[in-house]
């Protein structure tokens, strides 16, 4: 897989993350569900009590919605490595799962032991989802419905999510293009209700509307910088910020480390 996001709408997402440093993410938004595949390194989880700990050959399916501080942790001077794929709400409705083998995930589910065929199925979602141009899209929501089935007898499946919080509806209007120049009028008539109504619902739920756009943007810089060998320069370009320098104090601010921390000596 090339080192990107790719994302093919009806099918999902996918990417691979690389970082060359033990890194801890605060208050992580699991944004759409997906099975994450560590291959060398170690991934931790935490919310509260809860703590999951994922291994080399190890992966773990997360659910849509949950909150989760992150530590992903190179080993000695080899970097921390791991795939994703993300499903698309579509592929979610749309799937049945046999309830009689598997429960709904509520947070995150462990896979252990992972059978060759399953890795197998995982890489083709993958390239499913990073080559339209090979792979017809009915074929591609195969292929990512196979890994729905395999997280099934694995002893779980994802439960679909309605977006009922006026916050979450903001926050994906606002990912869909974290660089517009948004202003709280215009997120105010995309949502269908005037700047003022958009600020007291925020608030009602702890946001304000800039600290929602900054952490959107944020959050999609740290995605591409973990996956993608977009320059940061580029980065803090396409997530808004004109200036590289206010980007990389906004970023330190959000995470409490600097873009460059990711990438270790790369840029």
């Amino acid at each position: 897989m090339n080192h990107k996001i790719s994302v093919r709408p009806g099918a999902g997402a996918a990417a691979q993350i690389v970082q060359y440093n033990r890194l801890r993410y605060s208050n992580i938004l699991i944004e759409q569900p997906v099975i994450i595949v560590v291959e060398r390194g170690t991934k931790i989880l935490r919310q509260g009590d809860f703590e999951c700990v994922i291994a080399p050959g190890e992966a773990v399916a997360l659910q849509q919605g949950q909150v989760f501080d992150v530590v992903n942790a190179a080993e000695n001077d080899a970097a921390y490595l791991a795939r994703w794929v993300a499903f698309d709400p579509q592929i979610i409705a749309a799937f049945h799962p046999t309830k009689d083998i598997g429960t709904p995930i509520d947070k995150a589910h462990l896979l252990t032991g992972l059978q060759p065929a399953f890795l197998d199925a995982f890489s083709a979602a993958a390239r499913a989802v990073a080559e339209p141009e090979c792979i017809p899209l009915p074929v591609a929501r195969h292929r990512v419905g196979e890994l729905l089935i395999w997280l099934n007898v694995s002893g779980g499946f994802f439960r679909p999510v309605n977006t009922t919080s006026f916050a979450e509806r903001a926050r994906q209007n606002l990912m869909g293009d974290p660089g517009t120049p948004w202003t709280g009028s215009a997120l105010g008539k995309r949502l269908g209700v005037s700047e003022a109504t958009l600020r007291r619902k925020l608030s009602a739920e702890g946001w304000s509307f800039q600290q929602l756009l900054t952490d959107v943007r944020m959050s999609a810089a740290m995605q591409m910088l973990q996956s993608s060998d977009v320059p940061v320069l580029h980065i803090a370009q396409q997530v808004g910020y004109e200036s590289q320098s206010r980007f990389a104090a906004r970023f330190r601010q959000r995470f409490g480390f600097p873009p460059s921390a990711i990438r270790g000596h790369r840029r």
